[in-house]
C-alpha cells in the first residue's frame, strides 16, 4: 500500500472496526447479563416472598389457636382453617418448580401445618367440674395445653421454614456465581478492545512521528538553514511516500534556485 493518506485512513478505520466489534460483543454480553440478573432477582424475590408468606400464615394460625384455647373465640377456628388452607396452596404451587431436596422440605412443612390444623380442629376447651367454669383454671389449663401440644409442632414448622429458606439461598448460589462469571465475560471484550486501542494508538503515534512529524521538522530545519546560512539542503530523516516526494521536489527546487543564482552571477 502506497500513500500516507491511505495508511492513515486504514489505521483509523482499523481502530474504528476494533471498537465497533468490541462494542457489539459487549452490548450482547451486557444484554445477556441484564436478563440473567433480572431472572435471578425475580426468582430470589419470588421465593423469599413464599418464605415470608409461610411464616406470616403460621403466625396467624398460632394467634388464632391462642384465641381458641385461651379466650374460647369460636370465630378463630375459621382463621386457623383459612391459614392452613393458604399454606397448603402455597406449598402446592411451590412444588411445581422445586428440586428434589426442596420437595422433601415442602413435604415436611405440609405435614407440620396439617398437624397444627388437626390440633385446632380437635381442641376441646377445659371446663371445671360440675359445669362451673373457673377462668383462672381454664386459662392455666389452656396455656399448658398450648405449650405442651401446639407449640412444639409450631416450632418444628418455623424451623422447617428456616431450613426451606436456606435451601432457597443454596439454590440461588450457583445462579449468582454464573451471573458473576457472565459479568466478567461481558467486561473482557471491553478490556481487550481498550488494550488493543491503546497499543494501536501508541504504534500509530510512533509511525506518525517517525514518518510524518520528524521528516517535516527535518525538512523545515533544512530549509531554514539553507535560507539563513546557505547550508546545502540535506534533511536527515527517513522519508516515505508523499513526504519523500515533497522532499525530492523541494530539493530539486533548491537546486534549480541555486543553479539560477549561479548563472545570474556568472552573467554579471
Amino acid at each position: 500500500m502506497k500513500g500516507i493518506g491511505k495508511r492513515i485512513t486504514v489505521a483509523f478505520l482499523s481502530i474504528a472496526a476494533v471498537l465497533l466489534v468490541s462494542g457489539v460483543i459487549s452490548l450482547v454480553e451486557l444484554n445477556n447479563l441484564s436478563y440473567d440478573a433480572e431472572d435471578v432477582i425475580t426468582a430470589g424475590g419470588r421465593e423469599m416472598e413464599v418464605a415470608r408468606k409461610l411464616t406470616r400464615l403460621a403466625h396467624t394460625h398460632s394467634h388464632a389457636m391462642i384465641d381458641i384455647s385461651v379466650f374460647g373465640d369460636a370465630d378463630a377456628q375459621a382463621k386457623c382453617a383459612q391459614s392452613a388452607a393458604e399454606v397448603e396452596e402455597i406449598i402446592a404451587s411451590a412444588r411445581k418448580s422445586a428440586s428434589e431436596e426442596m420437595l422433601q422440605s415442602l413435604d415436611v412443612l405440609a405435614a407440620h401445618i396439617a398437624d397444627m390444623q388437626r390440633l385446632a380442629d380437635s381442641y376441646v376447651p377445659y371446663d371445671a367440674v360440675g359445669g362451673d367454669t373457673l377462668t383462672m383454671v381454664t386459662e392455666r389449663n389452656a396455656h399448658s395445653w398450648y405449650k405442651s401440644n401446639y407449640a412444639p409442632i409450631y416450632d418444628k414448622y418455623m424451623a422447617q421454614v428456616e431450613c426451606y429458606t436456606e435451601l432457597l439461598h443454596d439454590q440461588l448460589a450457583p445462579r449468582a456465581a454464573l451471573l458473576s462469571k457472565n459479568a466478567h465475560r461481558s467486561v473482557i471484550p471491553v478490556f481487550i478492545s481498550l488494550s488493543v486501542m491503546v497499543a494501536v494508538v501508541l504504534m500509530f503515534y510512533f509511525f506518525i512521528y517517525i514518518y510524518g512529524v520528524k521528516p517535516i521538522l527535518s525538512i523545515n530545519k533544512a530549509l531554514s538553514d539553507y535560507i539563513q546560512f546557505k547550508i546545502p539542503y540535506k534533511p536527515k530523516a527517513d522519508m516515505v511516500d508523499e513526504i519523500k516526494e515533497l522532499n525530492d521536489n523541494l530539493e530539486n527546487l533548491v537546486n534549480i534556485t541555486r543553479s539560477q543564482k549561479k548563472q545570474e552571477e556568472n552573467a554579471i
